[in-house]
């Protein structure tokens, strides 16, 4: 992609990491740099119209800032990741951007090239386009203008899975999807990741 898409790319990185452990895990190692890097380093190099980092109000928001992402801190970051979805909503409204994509800040192995395969399945389709693995749908998802104001009446620690029933599902191969969770899956992706970067 090497035009501007219209598109709003919102890096989702305001979880409150529960399942990890007492520290942020965006801030824990993943080869040579941050967890919450790699993924924006994947968008910051793509042709969005807009780059946004959804983050916690307590995170550090330069290392996102010097990928060119706008940090917006989510107040409401504890109520669940519906907060950090309707955020981006808002954000993609007021900027009149005509589709919003959902990239979440956990997902270290996406690559361009899946985030390519989305954009084009969008232009095709015009609606919901989400990822899939093993069947199941899930992020990174881009919802169209139409979508956002179902976006904006989300709830809960879902994000925007509940609408993603009808999407345009694009597979990716494992590792792309892969989401760390835990401190095993974060050892398990340092495993994999001198054999996929």
């Amino acid at each position: 992609m090497n035009k501007d898409s219209g598109i709003m790319l919102a890096l989702l990185a305001a979880g409150q990491s529960r399942r990890f452990g007492d520290s942020d895990k965006l801030n824990a190692l993943l080869g040579d740099k941050m967890l919450g890097l790699h993924a924006a380093e994947t968008g910051a190099g793509m042709s969005f119209s807009h780059k946004l980092v959804i983050a916690s109000p307590h995170g550090s928001a330069e290392q996102w800032s010097n990928l060119g992402y706008r940090v917006i801190a989510n107040q409401d970051a504890a109520l669940g990741q519906a907060t950090s979805v309707r955020l981006a909503a808002t954000h993609a409204i007021d900027a009149g951007a005509s589709a919003l994509c959902i990239l979440l800040a956990d997902m270290p192995f996406v690559t361009c090239d899946h985030l390519g395969r989305l954009i084009a399945a969008f232009e095709q389709s015009g609606g919901t386009v989400a990822s899939a693995r093993d069947g199941q749908a899930m992020p990174p998802a881009i919802f169209s203008i139409d979508a956002l104001e179902s976006l904006l009446a989300l709830e809960g620690d879902s994000g925007a899975r509940s609408l993603l029933a009808d999407a345009r599902l694009v597979v990716g191969d494992d590792p792309v999807l892969i989401d760390i969770d835990t401190a095993e899956n974060l050892a398990q992706a340092n495993i994999l990741y001198n054999q996929f970067k």
